[in-house]
């Protein structure tokens, strides 16, 4: 179990041990700390948080399986973006669950993921079940959207920016922001980043920019897109006026 919260991992853990033919074998704090527990116990199952300090959970599903590609991974995460569900799956977990769950959810994604089957939270929305389904192709997850809608999402996808997009259809550049909120709100994002990670995910793009790149393996974290594009800008400093002193 891999989880930078000791308080949930004491609740999980004493739950586990409770249900019969089940133990935990290790415990971390961070998914490097994982990773280190995992190749040394060798477990069935793997229970790991997305957001943890250092690697995040789905670049650490990628790697534990390519390690130890028998071990069955199931996502704990107090989170369900569209992008974070798709993108677990699309890196191997078997299952997502959700901390808000009750103790019988997860008890079922054990039983479920250690037959060898997909487990997905009830309380996932029928878009982030079709969003999952579809992570091989690009039915399904835009299926919720107007034509303008998907037209502005692979445009946006491709990081664009609002200002491009207005003058590629001809429409004003708050129609886009107002189509592009939309977007986010109906399939679950936050930022444009989100939606780039997400297109990415269903094969609408082959690259994703660094400025918006989840952490690799190798560390470090990535850096902010700006609201409006892909890339990060640097910030512009106002030129200084200097100030005549008054005559002494």
């Amino acid at each position: 179990m891999v989880d930078d919260h000791e308080l949930l991992r004491a609740g999980v853990r004493d739950f586990i041990t409770s249900l019969p033919g089940y133990a935990v074998v290790g415990e971390a704090a961070t998914a490097r700390q994982g990773l280190v527990v995992i190749e040394s116990e060798k477990p069935d199952l793997v229970l790991i948080d997305i957001a943890l300090p250092g690697m995040d959970g789905i670049v650490a599903t990628r790697e534990i399986l390519r390690r130890l590609p028998g071990v069955r991974i199931i996502i704990l995460s107090a989170h369900c973006q569209v992008h974070d569900v798709v993108d677990a799956i699309d890196a191997g977990a078997i299952g997502f669950v959700l901390k808000s769950d009750p103790p019988e959810t997860l008890k079922e994604a054990l039983e479920e993921s250690a037959r060898g089957r997909r487990y997905l939270a009830p309380a996932l929305s029928t878009t982030l079940r079709s969003a999952v389904e579809a992570s091989s192709g690009t039915g399904g997850v835009l299926d919720v959207l107007s034509e303008r809608e998907r037209e502005i999402f692979r445009l946006a996808a491709d990081c664009r920016t609002s200002g491009e997009i207005s003058r590629d259809l001809c429409i004003a550049r708050k129609t886009v922001d107002v189509h592009v909120n939309r977007i986010n709100r109906k399939l679950g994002l936050r930022r444009r980043a989100d939606l780039v990670r997400l297109a990415a995910s269903i094969g609408l793009v082959h690259s994703i920019p660094a400025s918006i790149r989840r952490p690799s393996a190798a560390g470090g974290r990535s850096r902010r897109a700006s609201v409006s594009g892909c890339s990060a800008q640097p910030e512009r400093r106002q030129p200084s006026r200097r100030r005549d002193r008054p005559p002494s």
